[in-house]
């Protein structure tokens, strides 16, 4: 059987949000964005690697293991996705 269709939408909008977040963040990412879309990041990650194992609890465990790092990976692509594709300035002060 297949996820619920709650699970599935929360695991595609949270990296969406994310991605979006990106480019909201990245004109700031010398005073406040860059920090916060890294913790923003962190938070989505731990919520998308748990997802899968709360609201799947009917499920075997190597399947939720699965769904939790498939729903893991695709968070953590999108999140270097938006870092990249927002352009962050990474180094801000040198000297």
């Amino acid at each position: 059987m297949s996820p619920r269709p709650s699970t599935w939408i929360l695991a595609l909008l949270l990296p969406a949000a994310l991605f979006g977040f990106a480019f909201v963040a990245a004109p700031h990412s010398c005073e406040w964005g860059l920090s916060s879309y890294a913790w923003l990041g962190i938070t989505t990650l731990a919520v998308e690697l748990a997802l899968p194992l709360v609201t799947e609890a009917n499920r075997p465990l190597s399947r939720r293991l699965l769904l939790s790092a498939g729903s893991g990976g695709l968070t953590a692509g999108a999140w270097l996705g938006g870092l990249v594709a927002a352009d962050f300035q990474l180094l801000c002060r040198l000297f």
